[in-house]
């Protein structure tokens, strides 16, 4: 074995973990959000159809990303809606906070008497940040 052959070796090994490392780099999936009505949005027991805005919880340069479809479960007292993002976690951010987006959000059944939840604050990355100071997010 040459003499070079170690440091050949570990320079590799450099190489291969400075490109898995590198730049702002996304994985695949989902990352936690959290959501909000929108200013100037009002619900009444009547309402299906409300604009919400989304922000991802963890550091991506500011960016949120893409809101997928979101999990709304129905029950005798509260709608409790949970937002999720794409891309799915990053390898590499800053944290300067990140942006809202607009998402119109459709429920199958009116709120009724019922109050709106985010379901991020419920569990997740989300629930012990300054975004869920209250799981509420609305009330008919």
């Amino acid at each position: 074995m040459s003499r070079f052959a170690p440091i050949a070796v570990g320079t590799v090994g450099v190489i291969a973990l400075a490109v898995g490392l590198g730049g702002c780099a996304t994985s695949e999936g989902e990352s936690d959000a959290t959501w909000r009505l929108a200013p100037q949005v009002e619900v009444d027991s009547a309402t299906t159809t409300f604009e919400i805005l989304v922000s991802r919880v963890e550091c991506n340069s500011g960016v949120t990303g893409t809101v997928n479809e979101p999990s709304v479960e129905f029950g005798d007292e509260e709608v409790v809606i949970t937002v999720r993002v794409s891309p799915g976690s990053p390898q590499a951010a800053t944290c300067q906070g990140n942006d809202e987006v607009p998402y119109t959000l459709r429920l199958t059944q009116p709120i009724g008497d019922r109050v709106l939840i985010d379901g991020g604050c419920r569990g997740g990355e989300a629930a012990e940040t300054v975004f869920c100071d209250s799981a509420v997010r609305g009330r008919p």
